[in-house]
């Protein structure tokens, strides 16, 4: 989905703004915000334009330290019955080594270090995406992991 939306942008910008390219600034919600961070090394041609990234409860960090008993359980069941891997990129279960995984690789990947501005807005009442995880905090139960 990044490398989609990295050329729906190239895209646009050639064909709206070829000469006239000011800034780029990207807001997601959700997924969004992921797929955004997941198109930016597409985009590293622009990376002097980049200007304010703003995100509103974005999974960041992936679904693995959800405390919500009901959303783990959900997020399971479809895991299971679909095949999502999308879901399996977020609950970080698509490799077997945790360094191999799509966000631990989104992590270092380039891109959130060409904006001028980064907004991440979460919410502790967000059932869904744990606060940590949207605002990109490292949890306290993660330094009990073996790495």
């Amino acid at each position: 989905m990044g490398k989609r939306l990295s050329g729906e942008v190239i895209h646009f910008i050639n064909d709206f703004c070829p000469k006239t390219l000011g800034r780029i600034t990207f807001i997601g919600h959700s997924l969004g915000g992921v797929i955004i961070r997941s198109a930016l090394p597409y985009l590293s041609d622009y990376k002097d334009k980049m200007y304010t990234f703003f995100t509103l409860s974005s999974p960041h960090l992936g679904y693995m330290y959800n405390s919500n008993i009901v959303i783990n359980a959900g997020i399971y069941v479809l895991q299971k019955m679909r095949k999502s891997l999308c879901l399996t990129q977020l609950s970080m279960t698509d490799a077997t080594n945790f360094k191999d995984t799509f966000l631990f690789k989104l992590t270092q990947a380039p891109g959130l270090n060409w904006f001028q501005n980064i907004g991440l807005v979460s919410s502790f009442q967000d059932s869904y995406v744990p606060f940590e995880s949207a605002r990109i905090l490292k949890v306290k139960e993660a330094q009990y992991d073996a790495m």
